[in-house]
């Protein structure tokens, strides 16, 4: 059993989606007030009114007309769009009918997966994490930190050269990048972090960009929920086989207490 896994059996915190501490603005007011690389975010208010949705396109563009963004990143207060991310979390350009569109299939999408959507969306800089030629790839260096009680446990994947997520029809002239990937930037920011979310646990999702840049996209409120289909226990932000199972061995014992 490695550090990250004797660690994160500890924690026994259950929970469902609807949790308030899921949602992004739960952490973002104080997340985007440290010397932590984020990307530029706004919010717009969801209305659902049974099975229908209403938002405010002019209240977006304006987002991106005033930052100088032709492109923008948009989900939900708890979630991206589950299935075709591109379709549905992806703005191409300033343009109402994309917006819309695109904002559709988000909701759509999540819709499909049961996913609430915390009564908002949330509009982000477009940064370049495109490591691949690919469209459909999502390729990039990206690593996750589970910090609790003001600590950093550690991260998955476990080593630099696993973190790098690029496979071999990556553009050539981000090679060099790749090939430099070291966890201390992340690392540093997880800590600073850690410090600031300190009264509970967190799994924390960093990325790099094909400027070299970390950036923090998102936390993950770092507990489990009872999936009714497969009846069994879920981690909601754990990666990896053995992590999950030495914590959802925990958290058995301990909901039979």
């Amino acid at each position: 059993m490695n550090s990250l896994t004797h660690n994160v059996s500890r924690l026994a915190l259950l929970t469902d989606f609807e949790d308030e501490r899921c949602r992004f603005d739960h952490y973002w007011p104080r997340l985007r007030n440290l010397d932590v690389p984020v990307p530029k975010t706004t919010f717009v208010p969801l209305e659902s009114d049974g099975d229908s949705y209403r938002w405010d396109t002019n209240e977006i563009l304006a987002f991106m007309e005033r930052n100088g963004y032709d492109r923008a990143f948009v989900r939900t207060q708890v979630k991206a769009a589950t299935v075709r991310l591109r379709e549905g979390s992806f703005i191409h350009r300033p343009d109402a009918t994309v917006v819309d569109r695109t904002i559709a299939s988000l909701l759509n999408q999540n819709d499909q997966q049961s996913w609430p959507h915390g009564g908002g969306l949330v509009v982000r800089e477009w940064l370049d994490f495109d490591f691949c030629p690919h469209p459909t790839h999502t390729c990039h260096p990206s690593v996750r930190f589970f910090i609790d009680d003001g600590e950093v446990l550690g991260h998955t994947p476990t080593t630099a050269e696993k973190a790098s997520h690029v496979c071999t029809d990556g553009y050539v002239y981000l090679e060099s990048l790749v090939a430099d990937v070291d966890l201390s930037a992340p690392r540093r920011y997880a800590e600073r972090v850690a410090d600031e979310l300190s009264e509970t646990t967190w799994g924390i999702d960093f990325i790099m960009s094909t400027n070299g840049e970390w950036y923090c996209v998102e936390c993950n409120f770092n507990g489990v929920y009872w999936n009714r289909e497969e009846k069994r226990w879920w981690n909601m932000c754990g990666q990896g086989s053995s992590n999950r199972g030495v914590r959802l061995n925990s958290i058995r014992r301990r909901s039979a207490a």
